[in-house]
């Protein structure tokens, strides 16, 4: 039987994350869960396994350098070469305006989505290059083209991915390693219920013009895509699945 391949996908234990390592797993995948979430995390483990499929937990926080180097090595023990990520973790911002928005504030913000994607992604690249083969996709948001009320921190930190993104398809296309943006709309996720709980403004202008939130399997059908065989020719790029929210 042909090795599967090793993926990880961080923010694994819940939301987009979660329907992104079930579709992997689903498809024969071996997948390393990152995540703070532990008890998530070693529950989805554990299922994916007594299902008969390959899957670890590795508690991670995104923006901790050695706990990202550790993340990708724990990969490459347990499950071979790394062949694709999925980095989905993030927090949601302040919540403010930005006139109002802490230094604190803002930096967490950044150090998760930003700083957090920066260091996925160089470890992730640098697990690839030997190899000269690889998908890494960073989910991003529809915040990253549109603004939205009081997220200026969120909204920055993500337009800061898709940046990201460009410039490392760059460094890494001629070794056939690819890398690409995902920009969701709003999904029904915790993370959407604890933003539109802090920040109300949001309930509206998320949802139009479809009027409903995305499951995450709609999201992470694209993200699963983005990483597969089906898609080897697509790199730099920042797709929209957002049920038309940047262009209403």
């Amino acid at each position: 039987m042909t090795q599967a391949r090793a993926a990880i996908v961080t923010g694994g234990a819940s939301g987009i994350g979660k329907a992104c390592v079930e579709m992997l797993a689903a498809r024969n995948w071996a997948v390393t869960i990152a995540d703070l979430g532990a008890d998530e995390g070693q529950a989805l483990a554990e299922a994916i396994r007594r299902n008969g499929g390959a899957a670890q937990f590795v508690r991670t926080d995104v923006s901790d350098e050695g706990a990202v180097q550790a993340m990708v090595r724990a990969s490459e023990e347990a499950h071979g070469p790394l062949w694709a990520a999925i980095n989905s973790a993030g927090v949601v911002g302040a919540s403010k305006p930005v006139h109002e928005t802490t230094l604190e504030e803002w930096d967490r913000c950044s150090d998760i989505n930003l700083r957090g994607m920066f260091l996925c992604i160089k470890y992730q690249l640098a697990a690839m290059w030997p190899h000269e083969r690889g998908a890494i996709v960073a989910v991003s948001s529809a915040a990253a083209v549109k603004g939205l009320p009081n997220s200026a921190d969120y909204c920055a930190a993500k337009a800061g991915v898709n940046g990201l993104v460009r410039g490392a398809a760059l460094d890494c296309a001629e070794r056939n390693i690819r890398i690409n943006a995902l920009m969701p709309g709003a999904t029904a996720t915790p993370l959407a219920a604890r933003s539109t709980a802090s920040n109300p403004n949001l309930g509206k202008t998320r949802v139009r013009p479809m009027n409903r939130m995305a499951a995450p399997e709609e999201i992470a059908s694209a993200a699963v895509w983005l990483v597969s065989d089906e898609s080897t020719f697509a790199t730099g790029a920042a797709f929209a699945v957002d049920g038309g929210m940047t262009i209403a």
